[in-house]
């Protein structure tokens, strides 16, 4: 076991005690990506996972949240656990926030520091993940746009590629196979949840001197080390932190913060139909292109948004659900997930021929095959007003680990769907549409019945950074009252902003690795 990089803490009774120079909760996206980058370093390491080395939703592994305001799936099936975390069922899209995100009223001075790091380390990242030509993400859009790049941007709009990673990439599990052998390989105990902890006062507040995980037949592992860093994602991040602070004897973290407060999301809502006729066009403008193994889409943003109002960001939707891409879907997640994939003979015999086609436009298209009978839509992103009420708290029930189970707190606000309804006419009264060469757009009503928005699973402000008194972690990442404990993970953002969280994350976590000594 001892020489083992891997060790299923479930599979043999142990107590084996582990020193390292860093010790990671959680083996998902910022977990895998700051154990590769120490161990480059030289630095010994040891991630702690929850899940096992395949990768399942929150409930099987035991960590089935209390709902008590809305139905928030982002904290049920938005979020799973095991080698690789969401990394193994995401759709892989990497996007920074951007200059747009300066323009934020909401704690505008850390999102000029979010994205001054983010332009510094997103050559590095991504780099990293084995895209070498940069951070070209508003390029790449005026490039394959050309002309109507020009026009959309004086309509009012900045249009921004994604950037999405190669299939086998997906799983960033593929990190720890490509850290030199030269260098120490992390070890990772997985089926192993982070249960006690224990601290020493000091005259700066407290520190960590030693971590015990256990297995659900009750096997441990302890360990110690001078640095650990949370990296469990927004939601059970925040559940740790609460529950630090409930097992020391005295209040460790800074008594003004808010651990697990501020939980917000983008909502995203259909705001307009693309015309049955105009369904080609927009599939020839706005379809997933190829760039080799890489895949890019399209965004748009408003140019000047009203200040004052949540950032937004919308794309042209296309609803793909013909038989071969579903089974396309299904063998891909299966590897992703490190799973048997769930097929049968009447799938695979009605799926061949979409198959064909799909492979046919990757190969000689380099483009995603979009059917003529595919609905296309425009939908929009916009982040949550944050508020405080939105939370992380320590229920009275306990799991089967001992742990006190999370109570989530989570709403959409008549504030947010008042927002969303603004910024849905302005992106759609900006649209030039057809009489520019552009497709039309047929706008939809914004109910909250026949149209309500919901998550996009990319939780955020559960441990938010920053320098006033309610933040959690400080612009270092470390968290506020402990000397020796860091945060990597999408809850230190204030508010979800104009894009996916997990890229930003990841430069966030390489102006970490910079820091170590």
């Amino acid at each position: 076991m001892k020489n083992s990089p891997w060790v299923n803490l479930a599979a043999t009774a142990t107590t084996e005690e582990v020193q390292t120079d860093v010790c990671i909760i959680g083996a998902g996206a910022a977990g895998i990506f700051l154990a590769a980058q120490l161990a480059r370093k030289g630095k010994s390491v040891v991630i702690i996972e929850a899940g096992p080395a395949s990768v399942i939703d929150a409930d099987g592994v035991g960590f089935e949240p209390i709902l008590t305001g809305d139905d928030y799936p982002g904290a049920t099936i938005g979020r799973y656990f095991g080698m690789g975390g969401s990394t193994g069922r995401w759709g892989g899209l990497l996007i920074p926030h951007t200059y747009h995100d300066r323009r934020h009223v909401h704690r505008a001075g850390v999102w000029d520091f979010i994205v001054d790091c983010v332009e510094r380390h997103a050559p590095v990242v991504l780099s990293q993940l084995g895209y070498r030509k940069g951070s070209d993400f508003f390029e790449y859009a005026r490039l394959k746009l050309g002309l109507f790049a020009d026009i959309l941007s004086h309509a009012g709009y900045d249009i921004q590629a994604s950037l999405l990673l190669p299939f086998l990439r997906k799983n960033f599990s593929f990190l720890l196979s490509e850290i030199p052998k030269s260098k120490p390989q992390p070890r990772v105990f997985y089926n192993a949840v982070a249960k006690d902890w224990t601290f020493r006062g000091t005259v700066n507040g407290a520190r960590v001197i030693g971590l015990r995980a256990i297995s659900r037949n009750r096997n441990s592992v302890t360990v110690t080390a001078p640095k650990y860093v949370l990296a469990a994602g927004a939601i059970e991040t925040g559940r740790i932190l609460l529950e630090m602070d409930q097992s020391s004897s005295q209040p460790i973290l800074n008594s003004r913060s808010c651990p697990g407060c501020y939980l917000s999301d983008h909502l995203s809502v259909t705001i307009a139909e693309v015309p049955f006729s105009d369904s080609k066009l927009a599939a020839d403008m706005f379809a997933y292109r190829f760039e080799r193994t890489w895949m890019r889409g399209i965004r748009l943003l408003e140019h000047k948004p009203f200040i004052g109002t949540p950032l937004a960001f919308a794309h042209i939707d296309f609803e793909l659900q013909n038989a071969g891409f579903k089974l396309a879907k299904e063998l891909m997640w299966a590897v992703q997930g490190r799973r048997m994939p769930v097929i049968t003979p009447n799938s695979v015999i009605s799926g061949l021929g979409d198959l064909m086609k799909l492979a046919w436009h990757r190969c000689l298209r380099s483009r995603l095959y979009i059917s003529k009978t595919s609905p296309a839509h425009l939908q929009l992103d916009m982040e949550q007003h944050p508020i405080k009420e939105n939370k992380i708290s320590l229920s009275q029930q306990f799991d089967e680990y001992g742990r006190r189970r999370a109570a989530i707190n989570w709403r959409i606000t008549e504030q947010d769907v008042t927002s969303l309804s603004e910024i849905a006419g302005r992106f759609l009264n900006l649209w030039p549409g057809r009489g520019a060469g552009l497709p039309d757009l047929i706008a939809r009503e914004l109910s909250p019945v026949k149209n309500k928005p919901h998550d996009a699973y990319h939780p955020v402000g559960t441990c938010r950074m920053g320098d006033d008194e309610e933040a959690v972690v400080d612009l270092n990442l470390k968290v506020r009252g402990l000397e020796n404990t860091w945060v990597v993970s999408t809850g230190v953002f204030p508010s979800a902003g104009t894009a996916n969280p997990t890229f930003s994350m990841l430069c966030l976590a390489n102006r970490f690795v910079d820091q170590v000594n």
